[in-house]
C-alpha cells in the first residue's frame, strides 16, 4: 500500500506490474482511465448500459493482453485505441439488427444530460440539436468529434486513439463539423 504523500506510480510502471500478475497495479490502472473510457463511450454510444459493457471489455481485453503493448508509457492511448475498436464493433452490431428490424435501442445519455444543472435552457437547446445532429455522423466521424470537441483530446490523440494518421483524423473532424453545421475548426 502507498502513503498519500508518494509520488503516483508511472503508467509504465503499473504496466510493469501488471505483467508481473499485481492486482494493485491493475486496479490502479483501471481507476486512472476508466472514467475516460466510460465517458467517451457513453457521448459517443449515447446509451449507458452499452457505454458500460464497452468500459468492462476494454479493461478486459487490455489486461488480457498487456504483453502486447510495446511502449508501456503510452498506455492510456493504446485503451483508448481498445475502445475505439469496441465502439465500431457496437455500432456495426446496432447496424446489422436495425437491417433486420431488432435494434430497439433508444439513446439514454445525450450531450443535454450530461451538462450541469445550471446550465441556461439555450444551452441545453443547442447541446440537444448537436445530440440530434450527431447521430446522423458516421461512426469515425462522431469518434473523432466527440473525442476533440466533448473529451477534449489533442489532435495527435484523437489520431492516435483512432489509430488514423494526423490529416486523416483532421478530416474526419472537418467533415463532421461540416454536417453539424459547425465552423470549420478541427
Amino acid at each position: 500500500m502507498r502513503s498519500t504523500g508518494e509520488p503516483p506510480v508511472s503508467d509504465a510502471e503499473l504496466v510493469a506490474r501488471i505483467r508481473d500478475d499485481d492486482r494493485w497495479a491493475k486496479e490502479m490502472l483501471f481507476r486512472r482511465y476508466i472514467e475516460a473510457v466510460g465517458s467517451l463511450a457513453v457521448r459517443v454510444l449515447q446509451h449507458r448500459a452499452d457505454a458500460e459493457d464497452i468500459a468492462h471489455d476494454t479493461f478486459v481485453a487490455a489486461f488480457r493482453d498487456i504483453d502486447q503493448l510495446r511502449e508501456p508509457a503510452a498506455v492510456r492511448g493504446w485503451i483508448m485505441q481498445i475502445a475505439v475498436n469496441r465502439i465500431h464493433r457496437r455500432f456495426r452490431r446496432r447496424q446489422l439488427l436495425r437491417r433486420i428490424g431488432l435494434d430497439r435501442s433508444v439513446p439514454s445519455e445525450t450531450l443535454e444530460a450530461c451538462c450541469s444543472d445550471d446550465a441556461s435552457p439555450e444551452v441545453r437547446a443547442e447541446l440537444a440539436l448537436i445530440d440530434r445532429r450527431l447521430r446522423r455522423l458516421s461512426a469515425k466521424e462522431r469518434l473523432a468529434w466527440v473525442l476533440r470537441h466533448v473529451e477534449g483530446a489533442t489532435l495527435p490523440e484523437v489520431a492516435e486513439a483512432l489509430d488514423v494518421s494526423l490529416s486523416t483524423a483532421k478530416r474526419r473532424l472537418r467533415e463532421a463539423n461540416a454536417k453539424l453545421g459547425l465552423e470549420a475548426s478541427t
